[in-house]
């Protein structure tokens, strides 16, 4: 046994990796690597090293030592080795756990190497056969595709065995000889390669064995015939490094170390290749494939790139040159484990449609099966009932095409699997199925309002990359199915600060509504009103009123003369009033959303607190303390019975109320309020979200207005980096925090950070506010203050130095 073998076999019998087992020296992956593959020695100080680190003797180690005649190898694999394997280490270590130390048993087990096709299955079993055959008598290789290459394999083995029956034309009598050998023989290794039948095993195998057998297959269950391990596609570091040196841009023998080496020097070619490992899902056969073509056309990475956008579904249909071990192209492959699984149930094809349609990753059960009946009449009947439903997936995922994930209770589907079934689909087959797959999901996705509870957050979060997926993909806007889900997934969006992307989706929803339903019709109204509350959230107030005031008028005019939703709308325009400084307008607003709430629902419901806290709110803007308290109390008590302790709405009390007690110089009361408002926001919206940045900025308030500047100073910077990502430096709320630290600094005598600061505040609240709002007054007043105290500072430093020269 060579020195390389050696090191290899201890290594895996304690159970290291290359990574880890340098690790533990302290040496380079690359230098073990190398080592075992007998491309170099190691020095001679390293050898001590080693010689300590495995408990054996020099000579033990490094002294080349011969396999008895008993081991004579019999060799029966038809491909050469892979020069490109890459990684897999994992899976090769625990291979030769399972395999090599069972050998010895009385019925050795048989192990299933199986996953998607594409994945390497078979690259590695050859690996594995190459790389520990000095551990086996024989190892014998068995195509169990087809027929004619099972024929072929059993008789390449009666030769390599030089059996007496080896010519016979009986296939039975051949078998027959091969299973006789088996029994009769130990240390063997067999490998299956692509079973999709496991009957077969029971036609080989004999009954008692002394060997390892391995098998790979698509297959998903395996029952009691073989203990499976399922292959996953290469993680990104593994995909990067096997495209690259594939590709020749890296030699055979780099190591990831060379890769980010690359990363540094050429920085704009790392950027394409980690866009083509995620593109290909890290699929082994798609980045050989792409490696191939890169080496015989040298287009180069960015060109290949770029085709693969443009030509996708050529690309795919080219193998290249050098695949003999894995002949066929990956738009073949997939496209074959399709069509089989699509033929075991009519419902399959349909499912796989869908799938194909969605994100390729943590598809919801629920959207089958609440959303089914949207689905077509085939898989809507199977969706209907738990054991056709079972049955069906069982089938898609047997080809390994699908993947299930019980506990999330959702599926994953590679994304090269849905680009090569898309191609097959034709645009009107694409916008039928995702027209369908759009009225599911407007069944599943909740509507999210204002005192939604958080768990239908979650179930939102769950179909919004589907949903908006879909939204996209639909060209034909004459649905109200799209006109509903557009909306609802705008509504989520709005309540999670996400406000760029939730406006294209209300405008949408509004223009199909109007198309369809008329620019008068109830619901258009109150798509009307949402949107005006999205501009209100970005500080849009005028085209905020526009919409709001047309909402009124349609719900004004209709038959019913609908209370409820005319008090929604007073109520909002009175915010409007309110953030442009127009507090006699907002007040009568306030107080008729209030009266007509109270006369509908009573004193106690979650509307009445929006309106209570309105009112207070409105009334400590205009220093009536005494007026605001009461409201605050009663809202935060309505809300908390209501919502409970830990909702958003809650939040919002304890802010207000903390702003009125920081106003009134009552922090003891007010910095629990801030923190427990703070808590709230981060638990249920993430530490991001605007709203967290409201209660954030007033706890730094409120530790300026005590002078404690070390605590403020990092949460008036939280809360404007928050505000400046997620709402934008052009919006009122941006230049609160900005006129907030403004005054921070003035306190502490730097001026003109201060000034700097404040010029920014007043600009913004011109543009947004206009020159009259309160706020834009502040600012100026502030600004005007700021350049007095700068100029009379600067003046006493010109005294001071003229007099310190007199004196001099």
């Amino acid at each position: 046994m060579s020195f390389g073998d050696r090191l290899r076999e201890e290594r895996l019998r304690r159970h290291l990796s290359q990574e880890a087992l340098a690790e533990a020296l302290a040496l380079s992956a690359r230098s073990i690597r190398r080592w075992e593959q007998g491309q170099a020695i190691p020095q001679a100080s390293v050898r001590v090293q080693l010689s300590r680190f495995f408990g054996l003797s020099l000579e033990e180690l490094f002294e080349d030592q011969k396999k008895s005649s008993s081991h004579t190898l019999h060799w029966c694999v038809p491909y050469t080795r892979n020069p490109f394997f890459t990684g897999r280490e994992e899976y090769l270590t625990a291979l030769h756990t399972s395999l090599y130390t069972n050998q010895e048993a009385e019925s050795t087990h048989v192990y299933a190497l199986y996953g998607l096709g594409g994945v390497g299955k078979t690259q590695i079993a050859l690996e594995y056969a190459y790389r520990f055959a000095k551990e086996f008598s024989a190892i014998f290789w068995i195509g169990a595709e087809t027929n004619d290459s099972l024929t072929s394999s059993l008789l390449q083995i009666a030769k390599a065995l030089q059996l007496p029956e080896c010519d016979d034309r009986d296939q039975q009598r051949v078998m027959t000889a091969v299973r006789h050998w088996l029994t009769t023989h130990s240390q063997w290794l067999l490998i299956f390669d692509n079973v999709d039948d496991l009957g077969i095993l029971d036609l080989f195998l004999p009954s008692a064995r002394h060997g390892a057998v391995l098998l790979t297959t698509r297959l998903q269950i395996l029952g009691t015939r073989a203990r499976g391990m399922q292959l996953l596609p290469m993680e990104h570091e593994e995909g990067m490094l096997f495209l690259l040196c594939r590709a020749k841009v890296l030699e055979a023998d780099a190591t990831n170390e060379q890769v980010l080496q690359l990363s540094v020097q050429k920085s704009s070619l790392y950027a394409v290749a980690v866009n083509l490992v995620t593109l290909m899902g890290g699929l082994p056969l798609a980045l050989d494939q792409a490696g191939a073509y890169l080496e015989e056309t040298q287009c180069g990475l960015p060109a290949y790139l770029e085709l693969f956008h443009t030509r996708r579904t050529i690309l795919l249909h080219q193998r290249g040159e050098g695949g003999q071990n894995h002949p066929m192209p990956v738009s073949t492959t997939f496209a074959l484990a399709i069509t089989a699984t699509a033929e075991r149930h009519p419902a399959v094809g349909d499912l796989l449609r869908v799938c194909t349609l969605l994100q390729p990753d943590a598809i919801p059960e629920e959207l089958f099966r609440q959303g089914g009946t949207h689905l077509g009449p085939i898989l809507g009947t199977v969706c209907s009932d738990v054991l056709d439903w079972n049955r069906v997936i069982a089938l898609a995922c047997s080809y390994s095409l699908l993947s299930r994930q019980p506990e999330a209770q959702t599926f994953s589907i590679h994304r090269l699997v849905q680009a090569v079934h898309l191609d097959t689909m034709t645009e009107t087959e694409r916008q039928e199925w995702t027209r369908r797959i759009i009225e599911a999901l407007d069944v599943v996705l909740p509507e999210v309002q204002p005192t939604t509870e958080y768990p239908i957050w979650k179930q939102c979060e769950r179909l919004l990359p589907h949903a908006l997926l879909c939204l996209n993909r639909l060209t034909v806007e004459d649905s109200l199915a799209l006109a509903s889900l557009a909306y609802k997934t705008a509504q989520y969006l709005r309540e999670r600060g996400r406000y760029m992307e939730a406006e294209p989706l209300y405008l949408r929803a509004l223009r199909i509504q109007e198309q369809i339903l008329g620019p008068e019709h109830l619901k258009v109204a109150a798509l009307l009103n949402y949107l005006a509350a999205l501009y209100w959230n970005q500080g849009k107030y005028a085209e905020a009123e526009k919409l709001l005031q047309r909402a009124l008028s349609i719900w004004e005019q209709s038959p019913d003369h609908d209370q409820l939703n005319i008090a929604r709308a007073q109520n909002n325009l009175g915010n409007l009033s309110w953030e442009q400084g127009k507090y006699a307008e907002a007040e009568p607003r306030y107080q008729q959303a209030l009266h007509i709430w109270k006369q509908t629902w009573g004193s106690d419901h979650p509307n009445v607190a929006t309106s209570l806290n309105n009112l207070a709110e409105l009334y400590r803007m205009q220093g009536k303390y005494t007026e605001a308290e009461p409201r605050y109390q009663q809202a935060l008590a309505i809300r908390e019975q209501n919502l409970g302790s830990s909702h958003p709405e809650v939040a919002t009390s304890l802010n207000n109320l903390a702003e009125l007690y920081r106003m009134q110089n009552k922090y003891a009361k007010a910095e629990p309020l801030y923190q427990r408002a703070t808590s709230i926001r981060e638990q249920i919206l993430g530490r991001t979200h605007p709203l967290v940045a409201e209660p954030l900025n007033g706890l730094a308030n409120l530790y300026r207005d005590q002078e404690e500047y070390v605590k403020a100073e990092p949460i008036y910077q939280q809360a404007l980096a928050i505000r400046e990502q997620h709402l934008g430096r052009q919006h009122p709320e941006t230049a609160q925090s900005l006129h907030d630290l403004a005054i921070f600094f003035q306190r502490q005598g730097k001026l003109r950070e201060a000034r700097s600061l404040v010029e920014q505040a007043l600009e913004i609240r011109s543009q947004s506010l206009g020159n009259v709002h309160p706020k834009t007054i502040e600012a100026q007043e502030l600004s005007t203050q700021l350049a007095q105290e700068l100029k009379h500072t600067e003046e006493g430093a010109k005294s001071q130095n003229r007099t310190e020269e007199a004196s001099g």
